[in-house]
């Protein structure tokens, strides 16, 4: 990956961190667990499937998390240790299937991906640190269901529309896939 890639990765991540500074509060004050990953899902699909289309390499998704999650860091480490586990979960799953992000397929896949392993990640770690609203939540199960449904549908809707911009702007020349 070269200094370029980085730097261009890191922009995403900006961009995905200043769409979660603006979707996130929206739905702070709702007390169930998940909806915050639900608000920016459509965002992290779409700037992650357009970081994805310019950086069709390994771990482009566990950097964007990366940078994403230390600006979280000041908020909270679980926020950091979430992101990673999602951005990890992802890029194995990407390489299990696809075994990298040459095809759009991949990059669909993968972008679409990370919000939904994002939110497993982040009611495990929750869970497993005690929180009584989570084994709440955790105990209804059709809740849960629908959360993720919507968050996975909402982040595969944001990666789509991020692959057919991005085509237009690799067709104008803007981005280099």
């Amino acid at each position: 990956m070269t200094t370029r890639d980085i730097v261009f990765l890191a922009l995403v991540a900006a961009c995905v961190t200043a769409a979660g500074f603006v979707a996130v509060p929206l739905v702070g004050a709702m007390p169930l667990p998940g909806m915050r990953s639900m608000a920016a899902a459509f965002f992290y699909g779409f700037f992650i499937c357009i970081g994805l289309l310019k950086v069709r390499k390994r771990g482009a998704v566990f950097l964007v998390a990366l940078f994403n999650g230390l600006v979280l860091l000041m908020m909270s480490w679980l926020m950091l240790a979430n992101n990673l586990i999602a951005a990890l979960l992802t890029e194995l799953l990407v390489l299990i299937f696809f075994r990298d992000f040459r095809t759009d397929r991949a990059v669909l896949f993968g972008a679409g991906l990370y919000m939904c392993m994002s939110l497993p990640a982040s009611l495990v770690l929750a869970g497993w640190l005690g929180g009584p609203m989570i084994a709440r939540f955790l105990a209804r199960p059709g809740v849960v269901g629908l959360i993720f449904l919507a968050t996975a549908a909402l982040s595969f809707g944001g990666a789509w529309c991020g692959l057919k911009i991005g085509r237009e702007l690799a067709k104008a020349g803007l981005i280099r896939s």
